[in-house]
Parts: structure tokens; C-alpha cells; sequence
């Protein structure tokens, strides 16, 4: 997992999604999810997983894209942010 700020995040995103890159992608889950989607197309499996299951005051997220056998994940108390990284770290093997 790289470490990106929230302006590398979103150089890395626009570099292979441009026009693609929804509005907002890194603070909305629901714009988030469908960067994940635009990547399923292309042959990648997605999970998002609650990691402070049970915690009413703590959150922290997990976002998995796993392709040919690799796994692309990130980690973040923002779900958003965490599909942003590991989509992004995706796109930057590729």
C-alpha cells in the first residue's frame, strides 16, 4: 500500500481515469464505489470490509482489488479514502 497525501491520491486517480474519475471520489463512498465498479469491468474483484465491527465511536475500512492474483488494498477511518488508495494503487501497476 502507498503512502499518498490527498493531492498524490487524486494526481494518481485523474493520470488513468481522467474524465472517468467521479466528483468528489475521495470523500463520497458512493462515488468511491464507482471507481471500484469501473475496475471490476476490467477483471478486478472487490471488498470492502468493516474493520471496527461492533465500535459505536471508531471506524476503520479496508478496501481490497485483487487481479491476477495481486492484491491492491487501503486502509483509511474514511471508507472513501480507502477504495481511492487501493483502486489507485491498482491502476499504478498496471
Amino acid at each position: 500500500m502507498a503512502e499518498y497525501t490527498i493531492e498524490t491520491l487524486e494526481e494518481a486517480l485523474t493520470k488513468h481515469l481522467g474524465d472517468e474519475l467521479p466528483e468528489n471520489a475521495l470523500s463520497d463512498i458512493h462515488q468511491a464505489i464507482k471507481i471500484a465498479e469501473h475496475l471490476e469491468t476490467r477483471g478486478y474483484t472487490f471488498e470492502l470490509k468493516d474493520l471496527s465491527r461492533g465500535s459505536m465511536t471508531e471506524t476503520n475500512w479496508r478496501a481490497i482489488l485483487v487481479k491476477d492474483g495481486k492484491d491492491f488494498a487501503g486502509e483509511s477511518d474514511h471508507a472513501a479514502l480507502a477504495v481511492c488508495v487501493a483502486a489507485a494503487d491498482a491502476l499504478e501497476s498496471e
